[in-house]
């Protein structure tokens, strides 16, 4: 089994990024999103969408 994510380290990892992207690989497209749900309810400067049971995390564009 594998270790919990650690979402605020990924949320810097994607502030620190040079795309302004990251895009994660989930176990299932349903836990993509409730994950995409839970981060958005948590983060407010963050854009979040999935594509199967890939979430694909932003940052807003000015």
């Amino acid at each position: 089994m594998s270790r919990p994510r650690s979402w605020p380290t990924v949320i810097d990892r994607l502030n620190q990024s040079a795309s302004g992207e990251i895009r994660i690989r989930m176990g299932s497209p349903g836990s993509a999103q409730v994950t995409r749900v839970r981060l958005l309810a948590e983060w407010t400067n963050l854009e979040a969408k999935t594509v199967g049971s890939t979430l694909i995390l932003s940052l807003p564009r000015s």
